[in-house]
């Protein structure tokens, strides 16, 4: 009886593991498809973009895990996500060219869109 209901817990954790996973990978690729459009990114910056916003994805799934595990505080989660964001956004200006303020429509859009992304 043991067995299977660690064998079931396995099977929920990695199920549910992998969907959180590729749901993300949904959201990076959108992004990046959206920016690569929005700014004419050639297909070497569309992959050097996929890899910095996978960066900032990972830090910031981490944080909140450190977060929900009680090894920070909130406050310390906000200045940790300030500073992912603004690191993104350091690498975003120098990829595209632009400055902030240009970009900050895009980000709005962006985040409005991720947030409703099936």
């Amino acid at each position: 009886m043991k067995r299977i209901i660690l064998t079931l817990v396995f099977l929920v954790t990695v199920t549910v593991t992998f969907g959180q996973n590729k749901w993300q990978q949904k959201q990076i690729k959108h992004f990046v498809e959206a920016a690569q459009t929005e700014f004419q990114l050639s297909e070497a910056q569309g992959a050097e973009l996929t890899n910095f916003r996978t960066e900032m994805v990972l830090a910031y799934s981490d944080l909140q895990k450190k977060s929900k595990a009680g090894e920070i505080t909130k406050e310390e989660k906000k200045l940790k996500g300030k500073e992912i964001s603004k690191i993104f956004n350091k690498k975003f200006i120098k990829l595209t060219g632009k400055s902030y303020e240009d970009l900050a429509p895009f980000m709005d859009k962006m985040r409005q869109e991720l947030k409703t992304l099936k």
